[in-house]
């Protein structure tokens, strides 16, 4: 997606309501004596989950900064205290946010809504706030020489994709209705080449701009669904006070 002055703001905006609540929260002092740890105690903290690399990671720590977080990520570890607001930061793969969220291990958490999905956690995490960034499109993609345009033309083959779970129920309702059996394969990465490589007909993965799949010959058939990061808490909170005032 080409960005614009308008998304340019929008990160920080998104995150004004979060960044106004926490400074209401006291943050607890720290002092020359006893500096504080990462690592020390969470129960007087909100633990809040940022993707620590991928295609979230640059946007979402330029969108905390922009709200008046201040930190500073130590080089080996992933955790840091924000020293301006009762907040420490968790740095995790994207794809494990909604479950650290959603059993209540930390408290709230930016990540996409494709893997939110993909891990099952929509029951345990509630989306407090879309950001207006990392926007996709998580699509069913077959090679343009396929002859391929339906999705029911896809049934019964072999799939291949970094989403199985996704994948799995959305093919498994057209096996339902089809009477076919559709084959997913689990691939945690470049799955735009398994088509070429003759690993499977089709894919299911993500696309932002387009480029990688029309570069690997493919072309979409189906969009399963759009994501775009959120922010989410947990379900199941275990600091309901303190999210409350932060959300």
């Amino acid at each position: 997606m080409a960005e614009t002055p308008n998304n340019r703001q929008l990160a920080p905006e998104a995150l004004k309501l979060f960044a106004q609540g926490a400074a209401s929260i006291p943050t607890p002092p720290l002092t020359e004596s006893a500096p504080a740890s990462p690592t020390s105690t969470f129960d007087d903290r909100v633990l809040f989950a940022v993707p620590k690399k991928g295609r979230l990671h640059e946007k979402c720590v330029e969108m905390l900064r922009g709200s008046g977080l201040e930190f500073s990520k130590p080089n080996r570890l992933d955790i840091c205290m924000v020293k301006n607001m009762p907040i420490t930061l968790v740095f995790l793969p994207a794809a494990d946010i909604p479950r650290f969220v959603g059993e209540s291990n930390v408290d709230m958490g930016i990540t996409g809504q494709d893997v939110i999905l993909e891990s099952k956690m929509q029951e345990l995490t509630t989306e407090s706030l879309a950001l207006g960034f990392g926007r996709c499109k998580l699509q069913v993609q077959v090679p343009m020489s396929s002859g391929i345009e339906r999705i029911e033309d896809l049934a019964g083959k072999k799939i291949a994709t970094s989403f199985d779970s996704v994948a799995r129920e959305h093919f498994g309702k057209i096996d339902a209705r089809l009477g076919t059996t559709t084959v997913v394969e689990y691939l945690s990465g470049s799955v735009e080449t398994a088509c070429a490589l003759g690993l499977a007909e089709g894919i299911v993965d993500l696309v932002e701009s387009g480029e990688t799949m029309r570069a690997a010959g493919l072309k979409p058939i189906e969009t399963i669904m759009s994501s775009e990061a959120v922010l989410i808490s947990s379900s199941m909170s275990k600091k309901p006070h303190m999210l409350s005032v932060v959300e």
